[in-house]
């Protein structure tokens, strides 16, 4: 699932594993993050660099089950 964008189920919660494959991201370079829970608006989930600010590779997203509740 190699992408900097993946297109999954739109309005679902998942949890995302993604890495940073900017080689200028000094910090960042070749480290995963997880992210969960993680919101695929419109089923698009995209994940920035909080440092480099480019988009990061989504290695996996899996979604969750059950999926939460937020009030």
């Amino acid at each position: 699932m190699s992408a900097t964008s993946v297109t999954l189920e739109p309005a679902k919660w998942y949890d995302v594993t993604a890495r940073d494959d900017n080689e200028a991201c000094e910090q960042n370079y070749g480290r995963t993050f997880d992210i969960n829970p993680c919101y695929s608006n419109g089923g698009t989930i995209t994940v920035e660099c909080g440092l480099c600010k480019q988009l990061m590779t989504i290695v996996s997203a899996t979604l969750l089950d059950p999926q939460p509740e937020f009030s």
